[in-house]
C-alpha cells in the first residue's frame, strides 16, 4: 500500500504562543514509502522497482541520529559515517532482515540552510536517515534549556529549591520543547505509511511527540521507551506541565521502562493525577485509557555482543591490554567509567577509596582506581562544580596516600577510544558504578563481556581458552541495571563506609565465588542483548496494536490534552431523532433510569432532582403507554421524598431491594434475602478499616453497607479496598451476602439483589399481563447498571417473548459497556427525555387563527375574522356568508367596492382552508417487488471511512472539483481531492477532530456542529450546513463559520419567518442552493414547509462572469446610455415645451404638507430648460461632466428634523422577481433595484427603530449572525413624470428619493453606487401622435 505524505499544517497544540519557528519548510525528496512506490506529492513519478511485497518498516525517532559528521577540508563538503557504538544502530539486529529501518533525528553538527537539502538527500539515500534541522536558537532552548535544565534534573530527583540549585521552570523553554517535538513529528509524517509502519520514539527529549502523531493518525502503531529514570509522583508532581507530558506518553500503545520501579512511579502518577487504574492482563500491565489499553513494558536494554567481541579481537586491544598489565603489575585495578555528571557519584566513589585506604593501610600500593571520565553532555555550572570537586579530591588522595611511583587514583579525562576502554575492562579486577541516580548504565554489562574475553584475545595474550573467568561488580542500588545483576554487591552510594567495605569484599573475595558470580552475570547479559531487547519490544508493540482496526476511534481534547477514545464498532451515540421515531411507533414502553450520574450529574453537590427532571418524568409517567422506573442504589426514604410529585413513577431503591410500582402503592421488599444479620459482622470490620484509612467513611443503608474511599490517598485507599474485599469475602463465606467493589467503594449487599433483577421483574410483569413491551429504554452510568443492560437483552430476546421490541441500552459517558448506545452526560440524558416527553404530549391540532386585513385601513382598521368551528357547521357558515354578501359586488359606489373586495378575499381564504381539510385518498400499492436490472454498471468503493473513523452522510462537490464529505455522526466536515481512491486522506474543513458537538462559530477548526444533516455550496464556494440538532443554518467561508438563520434553540423549534436571528426551524431540514434566484431553499420536513433565504449578490454572481473586460464594457455602455437619455430629454423638451407650458402649470401636483422645498447640493446631471440657452456642450463635454459628477453621493438633502407622515400598516404582497433569471446586466440591475425598493417598504414599519443593518451579536455564546443584505453607498437616479390631464406630453426631471436620509435606513432602502450610470427616466406617451413628433424631431 502506498503511503501518502502529509504536508498538512498541524493545529497549534501547545498552549500559549510558540516560538516563531518554521514548520519544517523543506520536504524530503523522493521518499521511498513502499517498494516500487514513491510518494507523489512532490511531483516525482513511480519507482521502477519490481518488488511485489510490501516490506515491513520501522521508524526510529530519537534526539540524535546514529551518525558521525565532519567536513572535508579539501572539498568543503560534509562527510558522514555510521556511529557503530550507537544503540539506535545496534538495535537493528533485533529486526528481521526484510524490515526496513528509517531514522529520524538531529545531527550533532549545525548545517547551513543552503546545504540542508543536499545533506537531507544524501543522508536518506546513503543511511536511511531523515534529519530534523532545528534552528540554532531553538536547538539551544530545546536541548540545553528544557531537556538538560528542567527534565534531566527532575527525572534524577533534583528539585530547584533555590536559584543556585537548579533552574526554575521557564515557559519559553517549554514552548521551545513543544516546537521541537512538532518539527520531529512533521518529519515523521512526511515519510510514514500509518497503516503499515511502526514508530518507536526514544527518551525524554520527545515525550509530547506522540500527541502530534496520534492526532494526525489515530491508529498509528506507536511505542515509546524511556532511557532515564522516571521519578516518584511526589517529585514529578512539581512539574507545571505534568499532565501534558503524561497524556503525551499515554498516546502511545506501548511504554517501556528499564525497571519496575520506574514503571511503578509512572503508574502512580497516572493514578494520582489522571485517576487511571492499571491491572495485569495475561502477564502484561495495562492501563485503560478512554477505551484504549496502553501497555507497560519492563525490560532493561542490553549490549551488542558482536560489537564488543569485535573490538576485543582487534590487535590494538590486545596490545593495550599488555601495556596496562605491565603498567599496573602487582596491583589490583578498580575501574570506573562515568560521564562527568553530578548524578554519577564520582566524588562519592573517590571518598570511598580514600576511606578504604585509611581503614586498610596494607592496601596502599596494592590497589589503583582508574577513573575514565567521558566528556560531559551538558555545560552547566553544576557540571563545572562536579569536575572541580573530582579533581580536588583526587589530588588530595594522591598527596596523602601516594608516592613518587604510586598514585592510588588515576583520572583519565580525555576521549578514550573503544579499544582502550575494552582493554581496561579486561584487566580490571573490579568495576564500580556508584551513581546516585541513573537510568540504565551499561558499563557493568560491558565489563562482564570483556572479562569473558574471546578465543582470539586469549590466543594473543597466551591464555588458555578453558581457564576460569572472574569478575566483580559493586553497583549502586539506584541504577537501572542493578535489579538484573543479582551477583553484584549492591551499595548505597551515599554511605561511604558501606561502599568502602564493598570494595574490600570485592578485592579479597575468593576466586571460586568470583567465578560463580561471573558465570551467572554473563549468562544473563549474553542472552538479553540489545537485539533481544529490540525484538521483544517490537513484538509487544505488535500485540498491543492488534485491535486497532476492530474499534471505532474519536479524537477528543484540545491542545496537548488530546487523546483518542476507542470503542467497539456497535457502540454509538444515541440519536434523539432515532429514539423518538421508535418511541412514536410503539405502544407498550418500559423505561428504566439510574439516578446518580444519569438524571443528576455525578459531580453535582445538589443531589435533589431539578424541576426540569420532575416535569419530564411527570409527562412520561402520565402517558398510559409508558412504564417508567427510577432504579438507584440510594435509600427509599430520599427517593420517595424527591419524587413525591411523580405519582405514577415506579421506584426501585437500594438496587432493587425495595420496590414501589407507583406513588400510591406500598413498598415491596425483596423476598430473596430477608436475613440481614450479616450486617452485624460487616460493620465492625468496616469501622476498623475506616479508622486505619484517613478520608474513608461508611454509608449505612437498610439492606447494605458501603465503604467509601474516594477522599483517601489513591494508592493507599485502593490497597485498603483490595484488602477489605478479601477480608469480607472470607468472613461472609457462609452468609447470604455478596461483596462488590466499585469505583472508590466496597459494597456488601444481600445475595440475589441487583438492578438486573428489577428490570427482569418489571418486564415479566408486562408480559404476563398481556402487554409485552415493544420499546425498552435503559440508561445508567455505573457498573451496577451493566446488570440492567444484560438483563433487558436476555429477557426481551428470550423465546418466551412474543414481540420483537426496540431495545435502547444506553450508558452515560464514552466507555466500554454492554450497552449499545451512549450519551455524553446527564445533560444529554435530560435533553433526550425531553424529546420523548414532547412526543408523548403533542400539541392539539385546531383550526388556525385566520386574520384578514381590510383593503383600507382607514375604513376597517385592524379588522380580524376568527373562526373556530368544526365539521359541517363550518361549511354552512361559509355558504351563508357567500349568500349574504353576494349582491354587494354589484354595487358601484366606493364603499360598496371596498366591502365587496374585503368579503371576497375573506371567502376566498376561507374556502381554501376548507379545501385543505379534505381527506387525502391513499392508493394501495402492491407489495410484490418489481425490479428490472440494466447491465453494464459496476459498483466500486472509492472512499472507505471505516478505517479513518469517518461516517459519510452526505456529499457535495465544490466548484474546484474537490469533494465535501459530511460526517453527521461526528459533527465534522471533510474535504478530499477529486481523485478519489481507497487511500485518499480527507482534510478537516470544519468541526472538531475530537467529535465534540455544540454550537460554536468562529475559526473552522474551532467550530462545533451538532449532527448536521445537509450541505450545499454556492457559486463562490461558500458552504451552507443544515445544522439540524441546533436548528440553525451555518455558513462556512474564508472568514470562518457564521450562523445565517435560526439559532434560538433554547426556545425550542418552530416555524417562524423573519430576520435571521428570529427565524426558527424544526430539527429535521435540509438546504439546497438555487443559483438562478441567488437563494437557499430550506426543505423544513419537520414543519412540512419549504422556506427561502435570500443570499448575497456577490455569492451568486460568480457564474455570470466577474472579469475585468466585462465590467469596463458595462460601465462604458451605461455612460453612453445616460448621454443618449440626456440628449433625448433636450429634443423632447424643445418640441413640446411650448405646447404644454400652460397645461403643465395648471396640473402640477402640489408637494406633500410634510415636505419642504428641496435644496440642491450640486448641479443636476441634466440641465433645465433655462440653462440650455446659456451654453451648449457636445458629446465629450457631457461625458466629462458625467464623470465629474459621479463622485457625489446625493442629489438633494431632506433635513433630519422632517418627520414622514403615518403610513398605512397594510402590507401588500409584492410580486416575486428573480434578478438572476436574466443574464442581461441592465435588466438584472433594474430588477434588483426594484426588489430592494419594494422589500424595504414591505417591512414592518412599527419596528423601524429596532432594526439595524450591521452584524448582530446574539446572546447565545459564540454565535454570530450575518445579515442577508450588505451595507453599500449607492446613487440612484430616478424620474418623476409630470403630465397634464390630456396625457399629451411630459417633462422628465431628476428627483432624489432621499435614500441617504437615516429614516430610510430602517427599511432596507439602500443607496447603491454604480458609477457612470445616467439618470433613468420612465417615458410614457399618451398617444401615437406625440410619439411620432418625438421620433421625427430626433431624426
Amino acid at each position: 500500500m502506498a503511503s501518502r505524505s502529509s504536508y498538512i499544517n498541524f493545529l497549534d497544540l501547545a498552549s500559549g504562543d510558540l516560538l516563531d519557528v518554521p514548520h519544517t519548510p523543506r520536504v524530503l525528496p523522493r521518499v521511498m514509502t513502499a517498494p516500487g512506490v514513491i510518494s507523489d506529492l512532490d511531483g516525482y513519478g513511480s519507482n521502477d522497482g519490481d518488488s511485489d511485497v510490501c516490506r515491513e518498516r520501522n521508524i526510529i525517532v530519537a534526539n540524535m541520529l546514529p551518525l558521525q559528521a565532519k567536513r572535508d577540508t579539501e572539498t568543503d563538503k560534509w562527510c558522514f559515517s555510521l556511529d557503530k557504538d550507537s544503540l539506535l544502530l545496534q538495535m537493528k539486529d533485533g529486526f528481521s532482515p526484510e524490515t526496513e529501518v528509517l531514522y529520524v533525528g538531529s545531527l550533532k553538527v549545525e548545517i547551513d540552510a543552503n546545504e540542508q537539502d543536499e545533506v537531507a538527500q544524501k543522508l536518506l539515500e546513503d543511511f536511511n536517515c531523515v534529519p530534523t534541522f532545528l534552528p540554532h536558537d531553538l536547538q539551544k532552548k530545546f536541548y540545553l534549556g528544557f531537556c538538560k535544565q528542567q527534565l534531566w534534573p527532575l527525572f534524577h530527583y533534583m528539585l530547584p529549591m533555590c536559584p543556585d540549585h537548579g533552574d526554575r521552570f521557564d515557559r519559553l523553554l517549554w514552548q521551545a520543547y513543544v516546537s521541537a517535538n512538532k518539527i520531529f513529528a512533521d518529519r515523521v509524517m512526511e515519510i510514514i505509511n500509518p497503516e503499515d509502519d511502526s514508530v518507536w520514539v526514544h527518551d525524554y527529549h520527545l515525550m509530547v511527540l506522540p500527541t502530534f502523531l496520534r492526532k494526525r493518525y489515530n491508529r498509528v502503531r506507536l511505542g515509546f521507551f524511556l532511557h532515564s529514570p522516571f521519578p516518584s509522583s511526589e517529585i514529578y508532581r512539581t512539574l507545571p506541565v505534568r499532565d501534558e507530558i503524561l497524556r503525551g506518553l499515554l498516546n502511545c500503545d506501548l511504554i517501556g521502562f528499564h525497571t519496575f520501579d520506574y514503571a511503578r512511579h509512572f503508574l502512580s502518577c497516572c493514578s494520582r493525577m489522571l485517576g487511571l487504574d492499571y491491572e495485569s492482563k495475561r502477564g502484561h500491565i495495562g492501563l485503560d485509557y478512554f477505551g484504549r489499553t496502553v501497555y507497560i513494558k519492563i525490560l532493561p536494554v542490553g549490549v551488542h555482543m558482536g560489537r564488543l567481541e569485535s573490538v576485543l579481537n582487534l590487535p590494538s586491544t590486545s596490545a593495550k591490554i599488555k601495556e596496562i598489565q605491565e603498567q599496573f603489575k602487582g596491583k589490583k585495578v578498580i575501574l570506573g567509567v562515568d560521564d562527568m555528571d553530578i548524578f554519577k557519584g564520582i566524588s562519592l566513589k573517590l571518598l570511598a577509596v580514600e576511606q578504604l585506604l585509611q581503614q586498610r593501610p596494607e592496601l596502599q600500593g596494592k590497589i589503583v582506581l582508574v577513573q575514565i571520565v567521558n566528556p560531559a553532555r551538558g555545560s552547566g555550572k553544576d557540571v563545572q562544580e562536579a569536575k572541580r570537586e573530582t579533581y580536588l579530591t583526587a589530588e588530595r588522595i594522591n598527596e596523602v596516600y601516594g608516592s613518587p611511583n604510586y598514585e592510588p587514583v588515576i583520572l583519565i579525562d580525555r576521549h578514550v577510544p573503544r579499544f582502550e576502554k575494552s582493554a581496561y575492562y579486561a584487566v580490571a579486577e573490579c568495576c564500580i558504578v556508584n551513581a546516585v541516580r541513573d537510568g540504565m548504565n551499561l558499563v557493568p554489562y560491558k565489563y562482564i563481556v570483556c572479562r569473558q574475553g574471546t578465543p582470539y584475545m586469549d590466543e594473543a595474550m597466551g591464555r588458555k581458552s578453558d581457564s576460569p573467568r572472574t569478575s566483580m561488580l559493586v553497583v549502586s542500588e539506584f541504577i537501572g541495571c542493578s535489579p538484573s545483576l543479582s551477583g553484584a554487591i549492591r551499595v548505597n552510594p551515599w554511605d561511604i563506609d558501606a561502599v568502602a567495605d564493598a570494595l574490600e569484599s570485592a578485592i579479597t573475595m575468593r576466586d571460586s565465588e568470583k567465578q560463580l558470580r561471573h558465570e551467572k552475570h554473563y549468562k544473563y547479559v549474553s542472552s538479553h542483548d540489545v537485539a533481544y531487547w529490540a525484538r521483544s519490544f517490537m513484538q509487544d508493540l505488535e500485540r498491543a496494536c492488534q485491535d486497532h482496526y476492530s474499534k471505532r476511534c474519536w479524537g477528543v481534547g484540545l491542545g496537548l490534552g488530546f487523546r483518542i477514545v476507542s470503542l467497539s464498532p456497535g457502540f454509538r451515540k444515541l440519536s434523539t431523532d432515532h429514539i423518538v421515531s421508535a418511541y412514536r411507533r410503539t405502544n407498550r414502553r418500559a423505561i428504566f433510569l439510574d439516578y446518580d450520574g444519569t438524571v443528576v450529574p455525578q459531580t453535582s453537590i445538589i443531589k435533589t432532582p431539578s424541576a426540569e427532571v420532575i416535569s419530564v418524568l411527570n409527562v412520561l409517567c402520565k402517558d398510559p403507554k409508558n412504564t417508567v422506573f427510577i432504579v438507584s442504589g440510594r435509600g427509599r426514604s430520599s427517593l420517595s421524598e424527591w419524587f413525591a410529585p411523580c405519582e405514577m413513577l415506579g421506584i426501585a431503591a437500594e438496587h432493587g431491594y425495595f420496590l414501589r410500582w407507583n406513588g400510591s402503592s406500598a413498598w415491596e421488599t425483596s423476598p430473596v434475602s430477608a436475613d440481614l444479620d450479616w450486617k452485624n459482622i460487616v460493620e465492625p470490620v468496616m469501622r476498623l478499616y475506616t479508622e486505619a484509612t484517613d478520608g474513608s467513611n461508611i454509608e449505612v443503608k437498610e439492606s447494605a453497607l458501603v465503604w467509601h474511599h474516594q477522599d483517601a490517598d489513591p494508592d493507599f485507599g485502593s490497597c485498603q479496598a483490595k484488602e477489605l474485599l478479601d477480608h469480607m469475602e472470607s468472613v461472609l463465606a457462609n452468609e447470604p451476602a455478596v461483596v462488590n467493589r466499585g469505583q472508590h467503594i466496597v459494597e456488601v449487599k444481600p445475595q440475589g439483589v441487583s438492578k438486573g433483577l428489577v428490570a427482569e421483574k418489571v418486564l415479566l410483569r408486562m408480559v404476563n399481563s398481556g402487554n409485552p413491551p415493544d420499546f425498552v429504554l435503559c440508561i445508567g452510568d455505573d457498573r451496577s447498571d451493566e446488570d440492567m443492560f444484560e438483563s433487558i437483552l436476555s429477557t426481551v430476546s428470550s423465546p418466551s417473548s412474543t414481540a420483537a421490541a426496540e431495545i435502547f441500552a444506553c450508558t452515560v459517558g464514552r466507555k466500554p459497556s454492554k450497552a449499545k448506545y451512549f450519551l455524553e452526560d446527564a445533560t444529554d440524558v435530560v435533553k433526550m427525555l425531553q424529546g420523548l416527553a414532547t412526543a408523548s404530549s403533542p400539541k392539539p391540532r385546531h383550526l388556525g387563527h385566520i386574520q384578514l386585513k381590510s383593503c383600507s385601513s382607514e375604513l376597517f382598521p385592524g379588522f380580524i375574522l376568527s373562526t373556530e368551528v368544526m365539521g359541517k357547521s363550518v361549511l354552512v357558515l361559509g355558504l351563508a356568508l357567500l349568500l349574504l354578501f353576494g349582491d354587494v359586488s354589484a354595487a358601484s359606489t366606493t364603499p360598496a367596492k371596498i366591502v365587496s373586495g374585503f368579503f371576497s378575499n375573506a371567502v376566498s381564504v376561507f374556502m381554501k382552508w376548507l379545501w385543505s381539510l379534505k381527506a387525502t385518498t391513499k392508493t394501495a400499492i402492491s407489495s410484490r417487488q418489481m425490479m428490472k436490472f440494466e447491465s453494464g454498471f459496476t459498483v466500486e468503493t472509492v472512499f472507505d471511512g471505516s478505517k479513518l473513523g469517518i461516517e459519510p452522510y452526505s456529499v457535495e462537490v465544490l466548484p474546484s472539483g474537490e469533494l465535501l464529505i459530511l460526517d453527521s455522526a461526528n459533527s465534522n466536515l471533510y474535504r478530499i481531492s477529486a481523485s478519489l481512491s481507497l487511500y485518499s486522506r480527507p482534510k478537516l474543513v470544519a468541526g472538531s477532530p475530537e467529535g465534540y458537538s455544540g454550537h460554536v462559530d468562529g475559526k473552522p477548526r474551532e467550530a462545533r456542529m451538532n449532527q448536521p444533516k445537509g450541505l450545499t455550496v454556492d457559486d463562490k464556494g461558500n458552504i451552507y450546513i443544515a445544522d439540524t440538532m441546533n436548528m440553525v443554518i451555518r455558513k462556512i467561508s474564508d472568514a470562518g463559520v457564521t450562523t445565517i438563520a435560526g439559532g434560538k434553540w433554547s426556545r425550542g423549534g418552530g416555524h417562524v419567518d423573519g430576520p435571521s436571528e428570529d427565524a426558527k426551524f424544526s430539527n429535521d431540514f435540509d438546504v439546497v442552493y438555487i443559483g438562478s434566484s441567488c437563494s437557499l431553499l430550506v426543505i423544513d420536513r419537520g414543519n412540512r414547509a419549504i422556506r427561502e433565504i435570500q443570499l448575497h449578490f456577490d455569492d451568486c454572481a460568480y457564474q455570470y462572469g466577474n472579469g475585468f473586460p466585462l465590467g469596463i464594457a458595462m460601465l462604458v455602455g451605461a455612460g453612453f446610455f445616460g448621454y443618449m437619455l440626456a440628449l433625448l430629454q433636450r429634443r423632447v423638451g424643445t418640441i413640446v415645451s411650448s405646447h404644454n407650458d400652460l397645461n403643465a402649470t395648471k396640473t402640477i401636483i402640489p408637494p406633500s404638507p410634510y415636505q419642504k422645498p428641496l435644496k440642491s447640493v450640486r448641479p443636476p446631471l441634466i440641465p433645465t430648460e433655462d440653462e440650455l440657452e446659456k451654453h451648449e456642450e457636445g458629446f465629450f463635454g457631457s461625458i466629462g461632466k458625467l464623470l465629474v459628477n459621479t463622485g457625489a453621493s446625493e442629489s438633494f438633502v431632506i433635513p433630519d428634523e422632517d418627520e414622514p407622515p403615518s403610513i398605512d400598516t397594510r402590507t401588500p404582497t409584492p410580486r416575486k422577481t428573480y434578478a438572476f433569471m436574466s443574464k442581461d446586466a441592465e435588466k438584472m440591475h433594474q430588477l434588483r433595484q426594484s426588489r430592494v425598493f419594494s422589500n424595504g417598504w414591505d417591512s414592518d414599519l412599527q419596528q423601524q427603530k429596532q432594526q439595524h443593518h450591521h452584524r448582530y451579536h446574539s446572546s447565545i455564546p459564540h454565535t454570530y449572525y450575518e445579515q442577508s443584505c450588505e451595507k453599500t453607498n449607492e446613487i440612484v437616479f430616478g424620474a418623476v413624470q409630470e403630465q397634464d390631464g390630456k396625457r399629451e406630453g411630459m417633462v422628465i426631471k431628476p428627483v432624489d428619493y432621499g435614500y441617504g436620509d437615516p429614516m430610510f435606513d430602517h427599511h432596507s432602502i439602500r443607496a447603491r453606487s454604480y458609477s457612470l450610470i445616467g439618470a433613468v427616466g420612465v417615458l410614457q406617451v399618451g398617444d401615437l401622435q406625440s410619439l411620432a413628433k418625438i421620433l421625427k424631431a430626433i431624426v
